[in-house]
């Protein structure tokens, strides 16, 4: 029955599946870059090459699991279920806290650029209000910069802009600017420079750089031995023979550069219309004037530590990370907050990636609080200031 599946419905049940298990083998799941399919089947050979490659150096079966989305790959690796993983970055840097720790790159940087008609008005992103945006498909690393970008800005995307769409295809997007239904579209920067060169545009935005691809282990199944014989074979990989023709080379990867890619890709906004925006300093003052500080995480990140004298409300969040989100899906028990609402107020959580201390500071803000400070970076901040802490539950 197998031999008689059309190809590309294996390769869906293929995707589809949960990773593959052997009793004594390693698994592997790759996710194909924003140029690759995993129909194509030089960029499946590619992928089964790598995992025969490390089979050899380690001399343990590596069973291979393709997985076409980028979002299920990051919902089974945060699971614990593969053993490795080599994808976009920016699936690589969201499952850090899973215990994935990154031991290589791959594929030089990839960067999204805004680009809008030759002659128009706007010079940046918040200029374009009231415009058509075009975005890459939801789920590419491009799509998350752009978002990320947005969401620095303080840009609310579904009110900022008059439409904004997600595409396809990013040459798509490209058409689209070019016969006027969309105004500003958000794209990889090297197709967009191959685009001007021969139409008439101009790049009004640029987001930050982050690696293009990343190879990481799961230090929860991995032992420390394992990690390094890994790295080694990745480093050499480029010069191994049985690589000759599949055009990959890996040079090494550090944490802290995917933890920043972490923070942003999921940045919260710089300003808070409504709230003081402060830092570390600032709350420090604040809090020995006696305001009082309300810690939004969960319980578990609280009793592990948290600023001395800070109160536990636990923002729920299920919305999503982005300025325009629909409080209407959380949970925040207002009722727990102080009953002045003309009392100052400082709202924290995890740094600035974590939305929960933003989103429950407009949500506090929207109810009639009026003297509200945010502190953007949070726990993390605090912490490394060297501000007293506390373990434990409330008192």
């Amino acid at each position: 029955m197998l031999r008689a599946m059309p190809f590309f419905l294996f390769l869906a049940v293929l995707a589809s599946a949960g990773p593959a298990c052997s009793a004594e083998g390693l698994t592997l799941a790759a996710v194909p870059s924003d140029s690759e399919r995993f129909a194509d089947v030089e960029t499946l050979g590619r992928y089964q090459a790598l995992a025969r490659y490390l089979g050899t150096q380690l001399n343990a079966p590596v069973n291979f699991t393709p997985v076409a989305n980028p979002f299920t790959a990051a919902k089974r690796a945060s699971r614990g279920e593969y053993d490795m993983i080599i994808a976009p970055a920016h699936t690589i840097a969201s499952v850090l806290k899973a215990g994935y720790n990154p031991v290589c790159k791959e594929g030089g940087t990839v960067e999204t650029v805004f680009v809008a008609a030759q002659n128009s008005k706007w010079s940046n992103i918040k200029d374009a209000g009231g415009t058509k945006l075009g975005l890459p498909p939801f789920e590419s690393i491009q799509a998350s910069l752009a978002r990320g970008e947005l969401n620095s800005k303080s840009v609310e995307t579904r009110k900022h802009f008059k439409e904004a769409r997600y595409f396809r295809s990013q040459e798509a997007q490209l058409f689209a600017l070019e016969i006027n239904s969309m105004d500003v579209v958000a794209v990889d920067s090297g197709l967009a420079e191959k685009w001007l060169k021969s139409h008439p545009g101009k790049i009004i935005q640029r987001t930050a750089e982050a690696p293009k691809m990343a190879f990481a282990v799961n230090s929860r199944r991995i032992s420390p031995e394992q990690e390094k014989k890994i790295e080694s074979a990745l480093l050499k990989y480029n010069e191994a023979e049985i690589h000759a023709q599949k055009k990959m080379a890996f040079s090494p990867a550090k944490r802290e550069e995917f933890a920043a890619i972490s923070s942003l890709l999921n940045t919260t906004p710089k300003e808070l219309a409504g709230a003081h925006v402060i830092g570390a300093r600032q709350a420090s003052d604040l809090i020995a004037k006696g305001v009082a500080v309300i810690d939004a995480r969960n319980e578990a990140e609280y009793v592990d530590g948290h600023i001395k004298g800070a109160l536990l409300v636990p923002y729920q969040e299920v919305s999503a990370k982005e300025v325009g989100f629909d409080a209407a899906e959380d949970k925040f028990d207002l009722a727990r907050l102080p009953q002045d609402k003309n009392a100052a107020m400082l709202l924290y959580c995890d740094g600035t990636p974590c939305w929960k201390s933003y989103k429950a500071s407009v949500v506090a803000i929207r109810n009639g609080y009026s003297n509200v400070y945010w502190f953007r970076g949070g726990y993390p901040e605090w912490k490394a200031a060297g501000y007293p802490l506390e373990t434990g539950k409330n008192k």
